[in-house]
């Protein structure tokens, strides 16, 4: 279980609902703390999940303060580490999704005259 910042534990399904949330709202940073805190203490077959989760939206944060390299390689490596979930997602992650809009990020940083980056969706609507 993950505690969210300031508040009570939540189980993983909330803690994507509540990141999502964060994100929703221009909270990049606070959902990757959230997001971070909860690999800390992840069950052990989902430990690289949630810290590819994390390391996508560090890569976000990044692209969004205009560090690509950083933000290039965070989105690689978590891209990396949750595409061996895409075939069985849990908690109802948008697994394929992720991989895509990571992928569509990464190719966008490497743009001269990129716009701003878009914020991902954890789950289908």
């Amino acid at each position: 279980m993950a505690d969210a910042p300031g508040g009570p534990q939540l189980d993983l399904g909330a803690t994507v609902t509540e990141s999502q949330r964060l994100l929703d709202h221009g909270a990049m940073e606070e959902a990757g703390v959230l997001l971070a805190s909860t690999a800390r203490d992840a069950p052990a077959e989902e430990l690289e999940l949630w810290q590819g989760l994390a390391l996508l939206i560090e890569g976000l944060t990044q692209a969004a303060r205009g560090e690509t390299a950083a933000a290039t390689f965070a989105l690689r490596r978590g891209r990396d580490l949750i595409g061996p979930y895409e075939d069985r997602p849990p908690h109802a992650l948008d697994v394929s999704g992720l991989l895509g809009w990571s992928t569509h990020l990464v190719d966008e940083l490497a743009a001269p005259d990129r716009p701003a980056p878009p914020v991902p969706r954890l789950r289908l609507p």
